[in-house]
């Protein structure tokens, strides 16, 4: 029967790519908003589809990297049992002394 195992992002996650995510959005806002051309091309309609889903990235990888949600689930099949005493490559070897 396969095992479950679920992987979650290291915490170091955040802290990097939430400040680039929060970056990236000042950045959009600003030529939306700020410029000229950018009005024209982007527009409220688009600046708030792209906020809708930084923010949902965003959300995404908080969760995976504080461990409520895995980022993976891994499903492991389990070895074959073998018999007591012997592993999967012979004899337990002696104990140093």
């Amino acid at each position: 029967m396969p095992r479950r195992m679920k992987a979650y992002l290291p915490p170091w996650m955040l802290w990097v790519m939430v400040p680039m995510l929060l970056l990236i959005w000042a950045f959009i806002t600003w030529s939306a908003f700020g410029t000229a051309q950018g009005r024209e091309e982007l527009g409220l309609i688009g600046w708030l589809v792209v906020s809708t889903i930084l923010v949902l990235v965003g959300g995404m990888l908080w969760f995976m990297g504080t461990g409520r949600r895995p980022a993976y689930i891994l499903e492991v099949e389990d070895a074959e049992p073998t018999p007591r005493g012997r592993g999967p490559t012979g004899p337990r070897p002696a104990a140093p002394r």
